[in-house]
């Protein structure tokens, strides 16, 4: 069975780099609905190509970054790519990573337990922005996935196991 590893020994962080770049680069007020979830598109990508070798803390960390750059509440983006990245590793290790259908379905359920939770800190603390224009940013990123996914592609390649 064929065994997948990153390029280089930084390339998921620098993929995590980039993910963050797309996030934080300005858009309009109504393409911003529109934007894709970068960060748990590139930890749904990681875990399906390196289950075993994927860093929960390294979500948490991440999500910690973003906290502070959007001035959210500390922990609210953390522990949303903490279960995005540990679900997506659970949930990966029962399908083929080649699944298509599979791949849309597994980002369906974690994206949306992903903005479930954004949706339920920012309503207890009365930032929430409800209506189903909250939900753009999911729909966008099961679109792009598929190109994303194999643009990721380029930063791990495919040896033989030993």
């Amino acid at each position: 069975m064929p065994v997948r590893e990153p390029r280089f020994p930084g390339a998921v962080i620098v993929t995590l780099l980039i993910a963050i770049i797309l996030t934080i680069i300005p858009l309009g007020e109504q393409l911003s609905f529109w934007r894709p979830e970068w960060i748990a598109l590139t930890f749904v990508h990681w875990a399906l190509i390196i289950q075993d070798r994927i860093s929960l803390l390294l979500a948490f960390v991440v999500g910690l970054a973003v906290d502070t750059l959007f001035g959210s509440i500390l922990g609210q983006h953390a522990l949303g790519y903490l279960l995005v990245a540990y679900l997506s590793v659970r949930l990966g290790l029962r399908m083929t990573p080649e699944a298509f259908l599979q791949q849309i379905a597994l980002l369906g359920a974690v994206l949306g337990l992903y903005m479930l939770i954004n949706l339920w800190i920012q309503g207890v603390t009365g930032n929430g922005s409800g209506g189903l224009l909250y939900w753009a940013s999911m729909f966008s990123s099961i679109v792009v996935w598929p190109v994303y996914h194999a643009l990721l592609g380029y930063f791990h390649i495919q040896r033989k196991a030993l």
